[in-house]
């Protein structure tokens, strides 16, 4: 008996040291092979595929965890954020880098801390009146790209929404844009940059919609293990790094052509220096006339660098036809003005130019581009120094007025009127603007102002345009 119970107890033991030694080998070699990842296809500028590539916010954050934590991913290319999902459902990806937790998602995904933040907007024609949130859409219908979190979220807190899902962003923004949908919700990052790479100039942002974007790391439960070194590395990002990679990728267009350029002068300077390090032994004189040679070339590519940063830089904050800030500045600015509360003494000015359609339809685009560029001119020349002048989109503009009353800003409105009056705009005969005035109140956001104001300009044009309107 006392037989049978020692060779139990030795026979457990010996299952222990098993255990103990051979399970830390295979968590080791499970945690450190690549991790196979999917990201949605075509989001940007949060993420995309590119060429067979992976581009956009996402992958320099990816880069940076990888380079911290130690972890090796490998793409995973898909054709749709939907098969993005399902590859991640079934195992064939193991992790995705950006994305908010939604309680679906949460079945067959572990998340990391949160890393980037962005808000939801929702886009209208011109036409429609400015909408606070979701809660104002009414009977209107809403295009959302299928699989996207908002889909979820508005079918569950909002079921009374007519929602209609759409394959992807673009498809969305084109069917509100030719009047099959009244509106569509998207992150504001992504609406902007399809916006104007599209031309879309019949469409503009009309409120805020649904919870801010809350993104994070992606894993799949089985790869639970890998959290804690994501998190580190999560936490380990400055906040230098975070705002060169928001800049990097602001202007989609512009940024994408630049990468490629650098890709190109970077490896043509590795091979240089490959060749260099190649031919050292075989002469040292040789080598130290060539590095010479080489440092002041690179010396006059970082000076260009540079200069092309610089203009890259204005770029991203002004309108290219008329040098005015534009849309993505007073986005930028309504993103970090939207959580505090403003005192009185600011007045914002919307304007329209009335019946523009009927200038470029007339007269042709090149006209038109005239005009705006004149329009613009007499805003600067009309305004203080301390105000800001902000085409908001084709013939809208918006003028922040700092340390000013409603009566300030009226007058200021009329001199615009008058100025616009006493020109020449030829070949065009005449043209008129109607504005829409707010003073922000205490305690009022600027949000708030913002849509007292366009509702101002929307009566100013249905009341027959060329009048200035205060809220």
């Amino acid at each position: 008996m006392n037989n049978g119970k020692t060779t139990l107890r030795i026979f457990i033991q010996l299952s222990l040291l098993i255990c103990v030694y051979t399970l830390p080998g295979r968590l080791l070699a499970d945690i450190s092979r690549p991790i196979p990842y999917c990201v949605d296809p075509d989001w940007m500028p949060y993420e995309a595929i590119r060429d067979g590539r992976h581009v956009g916010i996402s992958s320099d954050y990816l880069e940076l965890i990888s380079d911290m934590s130690g972890l090796i991913f490998t793409l995973v290319a898909t054709s749709s954020w939907n098969e993005s999902l399902e590859k991640l459902r079934s195992g064939e990806c193991e992790a995705t880098p950006l994305l908010n937790r939604t309680p679906l998602r949460s079945t067959f995904l572990n998340f990391s801390n949160v890393y980037f933040e962005s808000p939801n907007v929702l886009v209208s024609t011109k036409d429609e009146p400015f909408l606070q949130s979701v809660e104002h859409i009414g009977n209107r219908n809403v295009a959302v790209p299928e699989g996207y979190r908002l889909a979820e979220y508005i079918k569950v807190n909002h079921p009374e929404v007519n929602l209609k899902l759409v394959k992807n962003e673009l498809d969305g923004l084109l069917a509100v844009s030719r009047g099959e949908i009244d509106l569509f919700v998207g992150s504001m990052l992504t609406v902007n940059s399809r916006i104007y790479s599209r031309n879309l100039n019949n469409l503009k942002i009309a409120g805020w919609a649904g919870p801010e974007d809350k993104l994070r790391f992606g894993v799949i439960h089985k790869r639970v293990e890998l959290l804690p070194k994501i998190n580190s590395a999560i936490a380990k990002v400055t906040e230098q790094q975070r705002q060169d990679i928001f800049k990097r990728w602001n202007n989609i267009r512009i940024i994408q052509e630049s990468n490629y350029k650098l890709v190109l002068q970077v490896v043509s300077c590795a091979l240089v220096i490959l060749l260099i390090l190649y031919f050292r032994n075989r002469s040292v004189e040789k080598f130290n006339l060539k590095l010479t040679r080489k440092n002041r070339e690179l010396d006059n590519l970082r000076k260009k660098l540079e200069e092309s940063n610089k203009k890259l830089e204005y770029l991203s904050i002004h309108d290219p036809l008329t040098n005015l800030y534009n849309r993505n500045y007073l986005n930028q600015e309504f993103v970090k003005d939207m959580r505090r509360k403003s005192s009185s003494g600011l007045c914002l000015i919307l304007i329209d130019i009335d019946y523009f359609k009927k200038i470029n339809d007339e007269f042709g685009h090149h006209q038109g581009d005239k005009v705006l560029k004149q329009f613009s001119n007499t805003l600067i020349n009309s305004v203080r120094d301390s105000d800001v002048v902000t085409r908001w989109g084709g013939e809208e503009f918006i003028i922040i007025c700092n340390h000013s009353k409603v009566d300030e800003a009226y007058h200021l409105c009329e001199r615009i009127q008058q100025s616009i009056e006493q020109q020449d705009f030829s070949p065009v005969e005449r043209i008129t603007a109607s504005f829409g005035i707010a003073e922000i109140k205490q305690n009022e956001s600027i949000n708030q102002g913002f849509e007292r104001a366009d509702a101002a300009l929307y009566i100013a044009k249905d009341k027959g345009r060329n009048l200035i309107i205060s809220a």
